[in-house]
């Protein structure tokens, strides 16, 4: 038994001075907070198509989507705008958009919308042509308040639309005026004219539209006292026609607020549009304006969107205590990495290059031997959105 113990004892100092009882390195915590890294990237994304290349009949008075960021798509498709400026003749008080009509100054520029589409929302761009020139009032003041739109087109179905009778509603502030043209007639369906913030506006009767039907429409529109703007027009489907004493057909035309149908400081849904759409109300939509005769939007069509992909993540190479990794994007976003120790189950997140890339590049220091590593990359678009890889080995 002595010797049994004796014999022990020479092996654990033995093995104690050969380092066979030392710590396995890999479950060591903390080697992550070692790593540093570097980046690298090229954006190889294509230039988008400049405006300057289009050609343009008339530059100066030619203004491009006003009001939103929808653009049309064909150059038969949206309406026709033009801008009406208060003058001294008006008074000091406005009853309604047709002071502006019928007394304002009419400017040459011409406005090119893809829709009706403006939901409540500040409003301090002003109207740009073409030439990147802001539009001004008599005191050279950029356009933000005191301007009415006369917006002319022509309202078809789509070939998503069901065939039947459409009502059709405004939510706009200030006021605004619809007319269709019937039997060579103009013909006032909706009447929400007047200073006011955001109010549904809703019409005396529906409009019968089939396949092939084209109805000219007149929106008259204007924006008193700045800062917040909405005009948005939606329509309903009906199997019958119908007609209404009074704008009375749903419970909330006639209501009126800048927090009501919209979050005013961003244009987001409330609960009431959201109400509505239940019901069966919805934006008309870009597809369903149609120039008028005679006349095409000159402005570029709207391109489609592109979502935020990632691919080819790849190590390209791995010897402690480096490593490169590399990736690609289609559009130009920043990079990141998460890093994960299997040993340990500890992550780390790089810190993010803010470069706007397509080919993304990462170099990576202090890297453990023999820890098994998985990586994954991160990008996040000017937009906001954002892709994750799947993961990778990582075996330095």
């Amino acid at each position: 038994m002595g010797k049994s113990l004796i014999v022990m004892a020479l092996l654990l100092s033995f093995s104690a001075e050969a380092g066979w009882f030392k710590k396995d390195i890999r479950y060591e915590r903390g080697h992550l907070k070692k790593i540093k890294c570097s980046y690298s990237g090229v954006n190889r994304a294509p230039a988008s198509k400049p405006l300057e290349n289009v050609t343009f009949e008339d530059p100066a008075n030619t203004v491009c989507t006003p009001l939103s960021q929808s653009a049309g798509t064909t150059p038969e498709s949206g309406l026709l705008g033009k801008l009406i400026l208060r003058t001294p003749e008006m008074g000091q008080k406005i009853s309604g958009v047709m002071d502006y009509y019928n007394k304002g100054l009419k400017l040459d520029a011409k406005l090119y919308f893809a829709d009706v589409n403006v939901p409540t929302s500040p409003f301090t761009a002003g109207f740009k042509n073409v030439n990147d020139e802001f539009l001004v009032d008599a005191q050279g003041n950029k356009l933000i308040e005191n301007f009415a739109i006369e917006y002319t087109s022509v309202l078809k179905l789509s070939d998503k639309d069901k065939e039947g009778h459409y009502e059709l509603a405004t939510l706009s502030d200030d006021g605004s005026r619809v007319f269709v043209k019937e039997n060579n007639q103009w013909n006032e369906i909706i009447n929400n004219d007047g200073d006011h913030s955001t109010r549904m506006g809703c019409a005396f009767r529906t409009v019968e539209l089939k396949k092939g039907t084209e109805l000219p429409i007149k929106i008259l529109y204007y924006q008193g006292p700045r800062y917040h703007i909405a005009n948005v027009m939606i329509w309903k489907h009906h199997k019958k026609a119908q007609t209404w004493k009074k704008q009375n057909s749903n419970p909330l035309c006639g209501v009126a607020s800048n927090k009501y149908f919209y979050n005013p400081d961003n244009g987001k849904k409330l609960l009431p549009v959201k109400f509505l759409e239940q019901l069966g109300w919805s934006t008309i939509a870009a597809a369903n304006y149609k120039m008028p005769a005679q006349t095409t939007n000159p402005c570029p069509p709207e391109e489609p969107p592109v979502e935020l992909a990632l691919s080819d993540f790849v190590v390209v190479s791995a010897a402690a205590p480096t490593a490169v990794l590399t990736w690609k994007t289609n559009l130009p976003a920043n990079s990141q990495l998460r890093i994960l120790n299997v040993y340990t189950g500890e992550e780390i997140y790089t810190p993010v290059d803010a470069n706007l890339v397509t080919d993304h590049t990462v170099n990576l220091d202090g890297l453990v031997h023999g820890i098994y590593y998985l990586a994954q990359a991160i990008s996040i678009d000017k937009d906001g959105r954002k892709v994750i890889s799947s993961q990778i080995v990582l075996l330095p």
